[in-house]
């Protein structure tokens, strides 16, 4: 089952009718500290998945069973949530968001979900950089 199959299950009873899941999948989240580098944090799997409304993250479980309720880390309307920066680290892309209350967390996304963190991105009103897939080669003299 995949990361998308999983957002989908546990995001079946919290949406509200005629909410559609837009995007759904696997992130790696750190959450920042006064005065400790971000290289030292330990990352967590999780999942995330996006509304037209509002964003969900659930911490990942660790036993063989879907995520819960219990594991809901997030589950905030898209205009209470900012994007700080958005960061491309080989082969990483980096959002740093911001909650009203104050929360800060770091979301890394693999190249395959590369997609998703940007869409999250402009979802949430975020300059997103271009994708390495977008850029213009090099025209070549002979």
């Amino acid at each position: 089952m995949n990361a998308r199959t999983k957002v989908e299950e546990a995001a079946r009873w919290r949406l509200e009718i005629g909410e559609p899941l837009l995007a759904g999948g696997f992130t790696w989240i750190a959450f920042p500290r006064p005065q400790v580098s971000l290289l030292v944090l330990a990352r967590r799997p999780h999942f995330v998945g996006l509304t037209d409304r509002r964003i969900m993250i659930w911490a990942r479980p660790h036993e063989v069973r879907p995520a819960e309720d219990r594991d809901l880390v997030l589950d905030a309307p898209l205009d209470t949530v900012t994007v700080k920066s958005v960061r491309t680290f080989a082969p990483m892309l980096q959002l740093r968001l911001a909650t009203e209350s104050g929360r800060e967390l770091v979301c890394e996304f693999r190249p395959r979900d590369r997609t998703l963190g940007h869409r999250i991105a402009t979802a949430l009103g975020g300059e997103t950089p271009a994708p390495p897939d977008s850029e213009v080669p090099a025209a070549t003299t002979p």
